[in-house]
């Protein structure tokens, strides 16, 4: 297969915008309703709400994608983006009471959620015509702009106030906008289609059930994963609570996920390289066990340098396994299914979120951050043994 710059540019700005307003958001989420009133229950449901909408939309947009391939993926998402841009706009310009707040922030946090199996399928819409996007590179780039707009927004919120992050959602989701709407196929590609294998091409799109029936231990997989993700959804939407509570600040807070998303970049950088040389399942399953060992250290942390420490795991754990399971996705589904597919990958981690945001929430306000912890650590050993157990080789 070709490769096209002048794409992969694209598709590397439509990552690196879509997670540096991912960072504004879902990164600075407590920070900001902290700022607007709301206690840490409030928080943790109206999280749980978005995730809860996400859940149900990430299929839906899944579904509409694979059965109207008539339509550009570019043309479903960019409209999507415009509405963030609009409830964005009211959210910063138009004050309001705690539960207007809270309305906007759970119907921007849901639809921005909710696009992200698109974003990922993106990158393989041109590969019938022999062009192809380097996605670890793309998505490494993404973590950097995360790790970049966590740094930043940490100083500009403790110079300024947490009402400001609503601007960067515009700025960020407006730039998204452009870029998605420039990934078009490059003029002289139009004639030159690679032909699938028959075996793979389907017909037939498959309805959930039957797609769950089909695909069982992919689906035991995503129960496995929904285990371990439990953990990383506390740490990272409850960042400030946990560090608050060994004594740092959110500036610390910004500093550490820093560190942890530049490490990303490496990884998903070479992941292609490296997966040409290791079976895409084992670097699954190695992923699976570094996040059962930087939720641990997290739970274990009594100061900074641990944190920072557990933020490292973070280029074996997180960064690993999500190119790794678009890849494996893009290998073990069959061709009409794939968005399904990468869509159910998407919609583990928001389920996940449904329960670590509604019960971290609670939990935090009723017993406290180490019990919240301690409760990720167990769950994510159940579901490391999981998919260890349902993983299969590439």
């Amino acid at each position: 297969m070709k490769k096209n710059r002048s794409l992969n540019l694209k598709y590397a700005g439509s990552q690196i915008f879509y997670f540096a307003a991912f960072a504004s958001m879902m990164g600075y989420a407590s920070v900001f309703l902290l700022d607007k009133g709301c206690t840490n229950s409030q928080i943790g449901i109206a999280l749980a709400l978005s995730s809860i909408i996400a859940v149900i939309l990430q299929p839906m947009l899944a579904s509409f994608a694979d059965n109207h391939k008539n339509i550009e993926m570019r043309n479903i998402i960019a409209p999507i983006v415009l509405l963030v841009i609009a409830l964005s706009a009211i959210l910063y310009l138009i004050p309001g009471s705690a539960l207007f707040v809270l309305f906007l922030v759970v119907t921007i946090f849901s639809i921005m959620s909710s696009i992200m199996p698109l974003m990922n399928s993106l990158a393989f819409v041109f590969e019938q015509h022999g062009i192809e996007i380097n996605y670890g590179l793309a998505r490494g780039l993404g973590s950097v702009a995360y790790a970049i707009a966590s740094l930043v927004l940490g100083h500009v919120v403790e110079s300024f106030s947490p009402g400001i992050l609503p601007l960067f959602y515009i700025i960020f989701t407006a730039l998204l906008f452009v870029v998605v709407k420039m990934f078009v196929l490059p003029k002289g590609y139009e004639k030159e289609v690679i032909k699938k294998d028959t075996k793979q091409e389907e017909t037939e799109q498959l309805s959930f059930g039957k797609f769950c029936m089909k695909y069982k231990k992919f689906i035991l997989f995503l129960v496995g994963f929904v285990l371990v993700y439990f953990a990383h959804t506390i740490i990272n939407n409850f960042f400030i609570q946990i560090i608050t509570n060994i004594g740092g600040t959110s500036a610390d807070m910004g500093n550490a996920v820093f560190v942890a998303a530049m490490l990303e970049l490496p990884t998903m950088a070479f992941f292609t390289k490296m997966s040409e040389k290791i079976n895409c399942g084992t670097l699954i399953k190695f992923s699976i066990l570094m996040f059962c060992v930087k939720h641990a250290l997290t739970y274990f942390a009594t100061n900074m340098i641990m944190i920072y420490l557990a933020q490292v795991c973070q280029m074996f754990a997180y960064a690993l396994f999500v190119p790794a399971s678009v890849y494996y996705v893009n290998e073990k589904i069959a061709v009409a299914d794939r968005v399904k597919g990468q869509s159910l990958v998407t919609t583990s981690m928001t389920l996940s979120g449904v329960f670590a945001n509604f019960a971290g929430g609670i939990m935090l306000d009723a017993l406290g951050v180490g019990h919240v912890l301690l409760a990720g650590v167990i769950l994510s050993i159940v579901g490391a043994v999981i998919v260890i157990l349902m993983t299969e080789k590439v």
